[in-house]
């Protein structure tokens, strides 16, 4: 039997508990169900393996930019607070392709809003302010990002500095962090006094080489030519045909509002024939390669995998262009899990996720993944991301409601570079039910919880989000107390979100007429703070508006 890594912990039980080969940043025990959460809403890094291509057995999307550091969090105990006057840090970096420079990120070890950097900036090699933008202050600790209005086309091999300004005096540094080179598949950070700083006090481009080979964990957003980072509101977007339209207008596999088909039983998981798919049925045999993959190259297609897939290998890419490893045309009887950023990337296409029971895991989870007409039921139904990930024409739905588990379709516990885009997700429409506790139910259909990372960078565009299911036999409250929960949410150890896209959704009323038990949408962000983030042209499927949720 293949050996699973030990589970994490739910919501409520303590650090260290249940550790094992996953690290302690919690499952998606989200937290909207029960009492507390009632309240609240009444009142308001392992080595990359590669190999030669193993076999067993789209078109081009958007993927998320990319830096020189991973996305997760840095190593524990290796970032100091360095505590000085008003300083500006950064680090010296070039590119290896085309592409622009789109924003800057910085990891904030402080979680006082006041140690939030005021500014971060782009300068070429001589001290040419390029660009320049204002971060927003956030409390908590973690990567903190800011976008340029303008992004920068930088010149493959041509040195640049990206930095950011202090105004607090208090910014992350490693001594020695910079002292050996850092390179991915687009950047590149020398070694030797590549940490830069200014050496007077105030703003201004850092112009001293740290003699320590300090790391500042100042990073660039970079997107290579011919990718983009986000999803641009437009009032008539691209239909997606996704076959021939099978069912009534806003069901699973019906006409969407766009002159598309939403994703339904026959246009996601593995094709075999049904009625309106335009896809080559395939014939699905065994699936005998290794249950924990430990190098790149693996090609998983038209299989029948009976357990769950561990990833646990990655290329140093970012992309969806460069798989690691690849899921296609199969049925996976348990979940996949790619659990760090340096994992991957892991590409799932026209494949079905169904545990045949209930799982602490997952479905889909937790970093660098791409995922295109997956259909996902029972288990947790989850797809998951902490860091960059990229979900679309999927179809999320029918979970197994049992222990104390928070449900949601899509979501995250601290996420950063999520885009979900034309997917029907539903929450409460369960498929089994096995003992649940009081307190088990969904938290959101798509929701995000301050628990572990900023929430921040995410694009959730034309989804169709349902809830609030009659007929279930269980009690309205394990339905969704909100269909949308963006990731504002006070109390929280990252409470603040940032540059979130919400536009072209679809709520469905339900037996609640508002999609959740208490609304369609908690809010995207603290009064008068919108931290960059849109919302737009969201409506229940009645085409009756939903006005911007704020607190």
């Amino acid at each position: 039997m293949q050996q699973l890594p030990s589970p994490r912990r739910p919501v409520g039980v303590p650090d260290g508990a249940g550790e094992g080969t996953l690290s302690a940043r919690g499952r998606i025990a989200l937290s909207l169900v029960g009492l507390v959460a009632l309240a609240l809403a009444l009142t308001n890094g392992g080595d990359p393996a590669q190999a030669g291509p193993e076999h067993f057995g789209a078109a081009p999307r958007a993927d998320a930019a990319v830096g020189v550091f991973p996305a997760a969090r840095p190593a524990k105990g290796s970032v100091r607070v360095r505590t000085t006057v008003p300083r500006e840090v950064g680090m010296r970096f070039s590119a290896k392709v085309a592409g622009k420079a789109t924003g800057i990120r910085v990891y904030k070890v402080s979680r006082k809003a006041s140690s939030t950097p005021r500014s971060g900036s782009l300068w070429s090699s001589r001290g040419r302010l390029l660009v320049k933008a204002k971060f927003t202050r956030s409390r908590g600790a973690g990567w903190v990002s800011v976008r340029f209005s303008d992004p920068v086309k930088l010149v493959p091999g041509k040195t640049y500095v990206v930095s950011a300004y202090a105004a607090s005096g208090r910014y992350a540094a490693t001594r020695g962090g910079l002292a050996k080179a850092r390179s991915t598949a687009y950047l590149a950070a020398f070694a030797g006094k590549n940490g830069v700083y200014r050496s007077k006090k105030g703003p201004g481009f850092p112009n001293r080489g740290s003699r320590a080979n300090d790391n500042f964990w100042v990073d660039v957003r970079f997107a290579p030519a011919g990718k983009s980072t986000t999803t641009t509101p437009t009032s008539n977007p691209t239909p997606i045909p996704n076959g021939n339209c099978v069912g009534a207008a806003n069901t699973p596999g019906g006409a969407d509002p766009w002159g598309g088909c939403w994703p339904g039983p026959h246009n996601t998981g593995y094709p075999h024939g049904l009625p309106g798919d335009t896809r080559a049925p395939v014939t699905l045999t065994p699936y005998d390669g290794p249950m924990t993959i430990r190098s790149c190259g693996v090609v998983i297609d038209s299989k029948v995998v009976d357990g769950t897939i561990l990833v646990e290998a990655g290329n140093g890419t970012s992309s969806k262009d460069t798989p690691c490893v690849t899921i296609r045309n199969s049925l996976v009887k348990g979940v996949i899990m790619s659990e760090k950023s340096t994992y991957g990337p892991v590409l799932i296409e026209d494949t079905e996720v169904a545990p045949t029971d209930l799982p602490f895991w997952e479905n889909i989870g937790r970093s660098n993944f791409f995922v295109y007409r997956v259909n996902s039921h029972g288990g947790e139904g989850v797809i998951k991301c902490d860091s960059n990930c990229e979900a679309r024409d999927s179809w999320v739905h029918g979970m197994e409601l049992g222990g104390a588990y928070h449900y949601n379709a899509f979501g995250g516990n601290g996420t950063d570079g999520f885009t979900i885009d034309h997917n029907y997700a539903s929450c409460g429409d369960w498929s089994k039910v096995s003992d649940p506790t009081d307190d088990a139910g969904c938290s959101s259909v798509i929701g995000f919880y301050g628990d572990f990372a900023p929430i921040q960078n995410i694009s959730i565009t034309r989804n169709f989000l349902a809830s609030t299911f009659s007929g279930t036999g269980q009690s309205i409250h394990r339905q969704a107390g909100y269909c949308l929960n963006p990731g504002y949410y006070p109390g929280k150890p990252y409470p603040d979100t940032a540059n979130l896209t919400v536009t072209d959704n679809i709520f469905a009323r339900g037996e609640s007429n508002k999609c959740g038990v208490f609304g369609p949408s908690n809010s995207l962000h603290a009064r008068g703070e919108p931290n960059g983030s849109i919302w737009e042209r969201n409506r229940f499927e009645d085409g009756a508006a939903i006005s911007r949720p704020t607190e």
